[in-house]
């Protein structure tokens, strides 16, 4: 439970005075419980805004309180519902004389707020623009889509050198609808908050982002492949991408060169950072060469990246973290049974009749490590469809070579029978 604006001020009092003189101003200067903006709009009680509003109680109390940074030269807040499902969302920008930062939380998400360092002449730009805006008045129901809620849809509060001033916000603030259909991508462009937070929310590397050609990735040290990867996932249109398939058919040729690259990102999970999701992506390419090309458990190179993420999955379990977590899904498939594990099981059904069980599955897996980790890589596979397993699943991956598999199963049942 978030503490009462008066528990805050007595604990801003307990900062150093330095910072205190600012949080006071910072706190006195906007009225974080918004009634007062709303009443001074004559926004009625019946506008849906009330209740929501009610429902929740800003963190941006608690952050104001525990900032212990340098003093705060200016500062703006925006609270507003998210639009798929009107989670209190708070976005918090301050501005020291040498430092930007960027906070965010979504309620329900996480228990912390995000911290992002800026730089500084981004969020001049945005606090030149944001803190000049005049208020929009909310457009009438008749010119709005059927079903589009009316009324405002959120709170912007600034800080700066003349003081502080809060005002509502417009859903036109966020999207505006060139006519009344309102159709995504069509007749909606983005409102002038959304179009001045974009420096901020996408850094300029993301914006600026061009595909490589093939004799570019061709070129490429194993490391930068993996870099490239990761950039590329956020512009991959869907699965299958032509351009992501190129960059994996040279990725998954280094193996596991670059490992003490892909230890490093793996390991730079920051739980307070909001754009930081290489870590997660480095998980995801760890499982891909699991997968596709050696078994991470099959040399000391690879036990290293495994070890990487298990530290990884406890410091996100003592960060609070609600999302799954590397020991929730990864970990039991890079210590145990993968997808090729299992494909290689539907190819001894598919091809051979042999049934194979979870139990046997593993023995053999451990076998195969044993003997050639990189089994992942001695065949292509095949996505299909069949019936005849009883009470099993009728979508498969098989091996397009099947053949080495079944000789090694061979081996392996002999060996066990002998013992």
């Amino acid at each position: 439970m978030l503490n009462t604006f008066a528990t805050i001020l007595v604990v801003v009092m307990l900062l150093a005075p330095s910072i205190y003189a600012q949080q006071k101003n910072v706190a006195i200067g906007w009225d974080l419980t918004y009634k007062s903006v709303l009443e001074r709009n004559n926004v009625a009680k019946t506008e849906w805004i009330w209740p929501w509003l009610a429902q929740y109680k800003t963190p941006a109390e608690k952050w104001l309180a525990g900032w212990k940074g340098e003093p705060i030269v200016s500062s703006m807040l925006i609270e507003h519902p998210a639009f798929h499902a009107a989670e209190h969302t708070t976005m918090w920008l301050i501005r020291t004389e040498d430092e930007a930062f960027y906070w965010e939380s979504v309620a329900g998400s996480k228990n912390i707020g995000y911290e992002e360092p800026i730089a500084p002449t981004v969020y001049d730009a945005f606090y030149k623009e944001a803190s000049a805006w005049q208020q929009f008045r909310p457009k009438r129901a008749s010119a709005l889509k059927t079903g589009a809620l009316t009324g405002y849809m959120g709170f912007l509060s600034v800080y700066g050198p003349d003081g502080s001033r809060q005002m509502l916000l417009t859903m036109d603030d966020f999207s505006v609808c060139l006519d009344k259909s309102c159709t995504p991508g069509k007749s909606v462009k983005p409102g002038r908050l959304i179009a001045a937070l974009v420096p901020i929310l996408i850094p300029e590397s993301e914006r600026n982002y061009k595909h490589k050609s093939e004799p570019e990735i061709a070129a490429m040290t194993p490391e930068q492949r993996i870099d490239e990867e990761i950039k590329e996932r956020d512009h991959m249109s869907r699965i299958g991408d032509r351009q992501y398939g190129l960059i994996l058919k040279y990725r998954r040729k280094d193996g596991l060169k670059g490992h003490a690259h892909l230890i490093k990102l793996i390991e730079s999970y920051d739980p307070k950072r909001l754009r930081n999701h290489t870590y997660s992506a480095a998980v995801m390419i760890a499982l891909d060469i699991d997968d596709r090309t050696v078994r991470l458990r099959g040399s000391p190179e690879g036990r290293k990246i495994i070890e990487a993420i298990e530290r990884l999955s406890s410091r996100m379990k003592m960060a609070g973290e609600k999302y799954i977590t590397p020991d929730e899904m990864d970990l039991p498939k890079l210590n145990g049974l993968n997808f090729v594990d299992h494909a290689i099981a539907d190819t001894l059904w598919m091809k051979y009749r042999i049934q194979v069980s979870d139990s046997e599955l593993l023995e053999f897996s451990n076998f195969l490590v044993s003997r050639d980790p990189t089994y992942p890589s001695w065949s292509e596979q095949d996505f299909i469809r069949d019936y005849s397993r009883p009470a099993g699943p009728s979508q498969f991956h098989v091996m397009r070579d099947p053949k080495r598999y079944h000789e090694m199963y061979v081996t392996f049942k002999k060996l066990a029978n002998n013992k």
